[in-house]
């Protein structure tokens, strides 16, 4: 735009909130302030970015910062307070101010640039063929952060000294690398090394490159562990089927979807169907693994995902992964290195006291990874992002708040798929992936991500909000430590309001919140909920008429006995006995009567109102699945069933605060004795239950029209579900989180989203 000169010059300064460190946003005012005339300075604080700006076009300047901003920055408030003029004679970019709160956004990580991935290619560039070639535009950023404000000081680069040839490039304000904290070449930059065993006996350095040492024993059908941004991979053959087995049996992972890297999208393509949207994530900025649907005949190994139509599949998205593509022509496994549902492991000697028996070969190299991030998973339905992971590149997730928060609080969330959340000053910030509590690793990193954000924003918590559950490794964990307040909220309300978080609602709301598991307020498990909900209180409305997990614990990885005790309520057990179901044919004649009389008695047969028990007794029922391997995989099974027509809901009924699934379940029956054709069968049962589910948020909805709707918990990572539900909406908008992950990952916001509009602990947090 053209600009004017003023007639008077003003001063004024000017600090700006949000995501603006590690983004390239103090060059970026530096080169409007040039254009614009202006004279001052700008440096990174504890909270922020701070400008002292002096000219005639002030005004114009602080327009332009609010709209020409570079893409991967986000500002949240630009404050400016007039000053006395100075008489500046230059602009220029000073060190960071250290003193203050530290509220800053911390800055997060990003896939290879096109500007960089261009230069790694040319060969008459000095970082030709570098593995750790980047930018302000792209590389490590959280994973390497010991403290903000975000300087190469405070980093894990700290221990590089840069070459000339660097160093000049860092202090250009000019330069696309001023001030990229990780800025390296391969004269002063980090090494790489590999690793390889003998008979897992000992470990040795192999001799020549290591990029080649690792794409050798890939093609040899072995497996390796690879360092990348915020955790080690491990990786194999994606198309051999003896490697992808072999791993499975060392990893002990017997089924659970395996993600793949492939070289390009256009190698996606080759295995899976990938639409506009999907294509825009998978190839954008964070390239996280996006679940698509694949096609029925590929190159991949059928044990990648067994028994599902859904692949988990990313590109490169560090210069090494992409130099390594350079030397295979298969896509491969690129998995977290870890146990199951344990956190991402770091360092080349864990892998090797942990996964010494899993690998053949570790590409390793020097420069420290300081916070673990796993991968970000996300999916696309009908252009909306569900995230099921929050990792590389989106986490940590903040929101900067209007006012500030009276008492530093701490949320540790739940159990499975554990996070943590901090509320202090005017921020809330939400952590990454931890795994599932539990194990001494998961336990352990637990406890450092929580001192990682004490350090990083220099509080103490003086409150503590949990899970209602008692038994939960979280909740041992809020009970020892110490805090002036402690709060336990019940978990399906955490969801609801983790939910209105992200939308920065406040207002009373209609929350579905349908999962596996969750403490509820009368001791029982719930997880098919139906609250009405604000941010002090909330009243539960309905749920789903309960039922018996006979077994208890057992009932959660074997739905066949949900789906027995789901029969017991509407048949006789002579009836039981007799019939032509695949549910019933799971058991001998004599476990059958046992498993009644457990249920006659309320032997270790708690009551449960889950949702996704629902979903896996239907699994059971319909003969897709009797014992699962993985949470939320008899959804996953009965999703790769179901197609785009239109289904026709089962019956249910609404009554005295219950919803009552009877119907549908002697409908189930009837389909299954009818059916000549089973594979049939189960698509018109798959279908029509998740029809069902997305019937009866809408149904209950339409009772609540001048409230606005709210979804969230792991049911909802069923792709079909939301697809469905945005269907029966039509035109009514509901909200569903997007950026914060759907399930337990953002529990913790939910806390701490409840912790920031309640001065003192209530009683109870029912709505009255």
């Amino acid at each position: 735009m053209e600009l004017s000169e003023g007639s008077i010059s003003k001063r004024a300064l000017i600090t700006v909130r949000g995501l603006v460190q590690g983004v390239g946003f103090r060059p970026f005012v530096y080169r409007e302030a040039k254009r614009c005339g202006i004279k001052g300075y700008v440096t990174n604080t504890a909270e922020g970015v701070l400008i002292d700006g002096e000219g005639f076009l002030l005004d114009a300047f602080i327009a332009a910062l609010q709209s020409h901003h570079p893409d991967r920055a986000r500002i949240d408030s630009i404050w400016s307070e007039p000053a006395e003029s100075f008489g500046y004679e230059t602009f220029e970019i000073r060190r960071s101010i250290e003193e203050g709160s530290a509220t800053a956004a911390i800055p997060l990580d990003t896939a290879l640039c096109r500007a960089c991935e261009a230069e790694m290619d040319d060969p008459k560039n000095r970082r030709y063929r570098y593995p750790f070639i980047n930018c302000t535009d792209c590389g490590p950023r959280y994973t390497i952060i010991q403290t903000p404000p975000y300087d190469r000081v405070r980093t894990s680069m700290k221990r590089f000294t840069m070459c000339p040839e660097c160093a000049a490039e860092y202090s250009d304000p000019e330069s696309r690398r001023y001030h990229a904290e990780p800025i390296s070449c391969s004269q002063c930059g980090p090494k790489l090394s590999f690793w390889t065993s003998l008979n897992h006996s000992g470990w040795i350095e192999a001799e020549g490159d290591p990029i080649e040492s690792a794409a050798k024993m890939l093609r040899e059908g072995k497996i390796i562990a690879l360092k990348g941004l915020g955790g080690f991979h491990l990786m194999c053959d994606a198309t051999n089927d003896d490697t992808v087995s072999e791993l499975r049996l060392r990893k002990r992972r017997r089924s659970k979807p395996l993600a793949v890297m492939f070289a390009s999208l256009d190698r996606i393509r080759e295995c899976a169907a990938v639409d506009e949207d999907e294509a825009a994530w998978i190839e954008g900025e964070i390239k996280p693994i996006v679940i698509l649907r694949s096609r029925p005949e590929t190159i991949l190994s059928p044990h990648v995902a067994p028994g599902i139509s859904r692949i988990g599949a990313f590109l490169p998205y560090t210069p090494l992964h992409r130099l390594l593509f350079e030397q295979i022509d298969f896509p491969l496994i690129a998995t977290s290195a870890n146990r199951s549902e344990e956190p991402v492991i770091i360092q080349k000697e864990e892998i090797v006291q942990r996964l010494g028996d899993v690998v053949d070969g570790i590409l390793d190299h020097n420069r420290t990874i300081v916070n673990a991030l796993d991968d970000t998973v996300i999916q696309v339905v009908a252009g909306r992002k569900v995230t099921l992971r929050m990792g590389r590149g989106a986490a940590p997730w903040s929101l900067s708040l209007d006012r500030r928060v009276d008492l530093p609080t701490l949320s540790v969330g739940a159990h499975q798929k554990s996070a943590v959340a901090v509320a202090a000053e005017k921020t809330v910030v939400l952590g990454g992936h931890i795994g599932d509590l539990g194990s001494l690793e998961a336990d352990g990193y637990f406890d450092r991500t929580i001192n990682t954000f004490k350090r990083f924003y220099d509080f103490t918590p003086r409150r503590l909000i949990g899970d209602l559950h008692p038994d939960y490794s979280s909740s041992r964990y809020m009970a020892s430590a110490a805090a002036e307040e402690k709060v336990t909220l019940q978990h399906h309300y955490a969801h609801i309001l983790a939910c209105m978080a992200e939308y920065g609602l406040r207002e009373k709301v209609l929350g579905f919140a349908f999962d596996g598991t969750g403490y509820g307020e009368n001791g029982r498990m719930w997880g098919g909920e139906v609250l009405i909900a604000d941010v002090h209180k909330y009243e539960r409305i309905f749920c789903l008429r309960p039922f018996a997990l006979i077994g208890g614990e057992r009932a959660v990885k074997e739905p066949r006995r949900i789906g027995l005790a789901l029969l017991f309520e509407r048949y006789t057990l002579d009836e039981v006995l007799l019939m032509d179901s695949p549910c019933v044919e799971a058991f001998l004649s004599h476990e059958i009567r046992q498993m009644h009389h457990m249920w006659v008695k309320e032997l270790n047969s708690p009551k449960s109102s889950s949702m996704g028990r629902l979903f896996d007794a239907v699994a059971s029922l319909g003969g897709f699945i009797q014992s699962l391997d993985y949470e939320g995989q008899g959804g996953l099974v009965m999703e790769s069933y179901v197609d785009e027509r239109p289904y026709e809901p089962f019956g249910f009924a609404l009554h005295e605060g219950e919803i009552d699934v009877s119907e549908m379940i002697d409908e189930i029956i009837d389909i299954e004795h009818k059916s000549v054709d089973k594979e049939a069968a189960k698509k018109e049962i798959a279908g029509r239950f998740i029809a069902t589910v997305a019937a009866m948020i809408v149904r209950i909805s339409d009772e609540y029209p001048d409230l606005k709707v709210v979804i969230g918990g792991g049911v909802f990572q069923n792709r079909e579900l939301i697809r469905m539900v945005i269907h029966g909406f039509g035109d009514r908008e509901f909200y569903a989180q997007r950026d914060t992950p759907i399930n337990d990952g953002s529990i913790a916001l939910g806390q701490v989203w409840w912790g920031i509009h309640n001065h003192s602990v209530d009683d109870s947090q029912k709505l009255k």
